[in-house]
Parts: structure tokens; C-alpha cells; sequence
């Protein structure tokens, strides 16, 4: 049983819980197909790849961690500028879709292709009929809007959507453009390169799937196959990045130093909060410094108190749950307290 120690939501959490709920429910269904499509291409895997071999899809530390401290004097108040954060620091956007679409592609790569490898592109953006396109593997709360000549469907938001998400990773440099001088449809068949992102000495890399020998995180398949990756915001997908990180080195529990937190992965005090609701919901185990309270306070500090990190556990398991069902559950029990 998780015990929550956290006081009842201010009037202004409350006003963000209730728009988090009713993005939920507006999303149900386009949840519940967008889920259904990426189970699909789990189970369809190919033989050799990734996913169907180990029931993980892997991800280069790069992506999440950078080697050298970011220079300069930064703190919780005021974060390294987003070129000193490693990529997933980077993408986050309030209603944006870039970060969740860099993490599909990884799992689409790897349910066919095996380790080693570089995936080639032949999914369609938008189709119609029963091919899965890269639109399909996307949620939405959108709805239609306008009439006559600006009448604007789902699809074609979704598809703005869409197009907006791989601007921004070709921005950073984490997808190619074979398509980028052409008049229309410049977006098509865009392909991964290195997780590492934009480089300061040249162009990216051409993405590979990673091999067991290289330094990679591993995560559940189930953030896929039961809808968390549509349901969590990007600060919880950077969120559970971390845990990822450094559950693949010490799985039975760590802490995260706020040193390591701020300038090797770019995770300020907002993200590093979201352990509260990934004990709520049953994603991570908790456990708290006898000094520190659970919001993150600690006892005196400035007068001798120390602030010992928060000791977390990643739950894998968690993520077999239904991510809908448990994130609107959550969310409706903190508004009734």
C-alpha cells in the first residue's frame, strides 16, 4: 500500500489536475487505438529484433545523460540552457509531441529490426485504411473545428501535430530528412541518427540499434503495449528516463545526486517531483531519508541539515498495469482530498 504524506492539492495543482482529467477522458478512445496499434507491432515483431528477443527497447545513455558536467554556475532555480542538457532535456514542450514520438520510433526500430542494424523507414505518415502509419502510434485530445473552408478534422490536426514533432527532432538533429528540399511532403520517410543528438563538431551519426556491449538504458516494453507513453507528460518521461538510467546499474534502489541530476541530465526539481505520482502510481518505490520530508524538505537545512537524496526503486512491473485506468484514477483521487 503507498501511503501519500503530501498536503491536499493547492487551487492552482487543482486547476491542472482537472484539465490533466478531462485531457484524459477527451482521449480515451484515440488512447485506446493508438495502444492497441503499438501492441500490435509488439506482437508482430520479427523474430531477431530487439523487442521480440529481450521484451526491452534500448535506448543509448547519451540520449539522457551527458559525460561532462554542464559549465556554469546552476542550480535548481535556474537550469543549464537547453544546449547543455543531453537530448530528452531538450524536447520537452507543454503540449507538444516530440519526445514521445523520438521514443515510439525507437520501439517501432526495434520490433524489426535486431541488434546492429539500421532501420530503414517504409511506414507512411498518414494512410488510410488499415495500415498503421506513424499518425496511428500518436494519441490525441483533439477535436474537429471550424466550418466550410476552415473546417479542420482530427486527422489534419494530428497531422500537424505530427509534422510539428519532427521539425523539432530534426532540429536537434536526431532525425534525417531524405525528403527536406522537396515542395510537399518533405516529412516522409524521415529516419532515426544517434541518440546523442546535435554535435558540436559535425553531423550526427546514422542510427544503429543499439548492441549489448554498448552503454544503453532499458525500458519496459509495457510503457508501449499498455498506453504510458500517451498518458505521461513529458516531465514524467524524462522523469522515468532517469529511473531507467540508473536502474539498468543498480536495479535494487539509488539516489539520484542533485549534482548528477542537474548537470549531466538536465532534470530540475519539477521532473524530480514526479517520484510522488509514480508512487502513486505504482511505477517506483520511495524511500525517504529520516531529515528529508517527502515533498522534498529537509529538517533545519541552512542550519546543519543535510539533504540526503531520496533512496528510488524502478517498478517494471507497474508498467503491465493500464495506464488510463491508473493515471485517471490517480488524478480523480487527489482531486477529492
Amino acid at each position: 500500500m503507498t501511503i501519500d504524506f503530501t498536503q491536499p492539492p493547492s487551487p492552482r495543482e487543482r486547476q491542472r489536475l482537472e484539465v490533466r482529467l478531462r485531457r484524459l477522458y477527451a482521449a480515451q478512445e484515440s488512447y485506446a487505438r493508438a495502444t492497441a496499434n503499438l501492441a500490435t507491432l509488439a506482437k508482430t515483431s520479427t523474430t531477431s529484433s530487439v523487442v521480440a528477443k529481450t521484451g526491452w527497447v534500448r535506448v543509448r545513455d547519451p540520449f539522457v545523460y551527458r559525460p561532462a558536467a554542464a559549465p556554469g554556475d546552476w542550480s535548481d532555480r535556474k537550469l543549464p540552457p537547453k544546449e547543455l542538457r543531453p537530448p530528452a532535456a531538450r524536447l520537452g514542450t507543454p503540449r507538444g509531441a516530440a519526445l514521445r514520438l523520438l521514443l515510439i520510433a525507437l520501439f517501432e526500430a526495434q520490433t524489426r529490426t535486431r541488434a546492429g542494424g539500421q532501420p530503414d523507414n517504409p511506414r507512411p505518415l498518414q494512410a488510410p485504411g488499415d495500415v498503421i502509419a506513424w499518425a496511428d502510434l500518436l494519441a490525441t485530445d483533439a477535436k474537429p473545428s471550424g466550418k466550410g473552408r476552415t473546417y479542420m478534422s482530427v486527422a489534419a490536426k494530428k497531422g500537424r501535430h505530427l509534422f510539428s514533432a519532427i521539425e523539432l527532432l530534426h532540429d536537434e538533429d536526431l532525425v534525417a530528412l531524405p525528403n527536406g528540399d522537396a515542395s510537399r511532403n518533405k516529412h516522409d520517410g524521415f529516419l532515426l541518427n544517434h541518440e546523442g543528438g546535435k554535435r558540436v563538431s559535425g553531423p550526427n551519426d546514422v542510427y544503429v540499434v543499439p548492441r549489448m556491449t554498448e552503454a544503453h538504458l532499458l525500458l519496459p516494453l509495457g510503457l508501449f503495449t499498455h498506453g504510458w507513453i500517451h498518458v505521461l507528460e513529458d516531465s514524467e518521461l524524462r522523469y522515468l528516463l532517469m529511473l531507467c538510467y540508473f536502474h539498468r546499474r543498480e536495479s535494487d534502489g539509488f539516489k539520484v545526486p542533485s549534482e548528477t541530476r542537474l548537470l549531466h541530465m538536465g532534470i530540475g526539481p519539477d521532473a524530480y517531483e514526479r517520484h510522488t505520482w509514480f508512487s502513486r502510481f505504482d511505477l517506483n518505490e520511495v524511500t525517504i531519508d529520516k531529515a528529508r520530508h517527502f515533498n522534498g524538505t529537509v529538517d533545519d537545512y541552512g542550519d546543519g541539515g543535510v539533504a540526503i537524496p531520496h533512496t528510488l526503486r524502478l517498478l517494471p512491473e507497474g508498467f503491465e498495469q493500464d495506464a488510463l485506468m491508473v493515471v485517471s484514477t490517480a488524478v480523480e483521487d487527489q482531486l477529492a482530498r
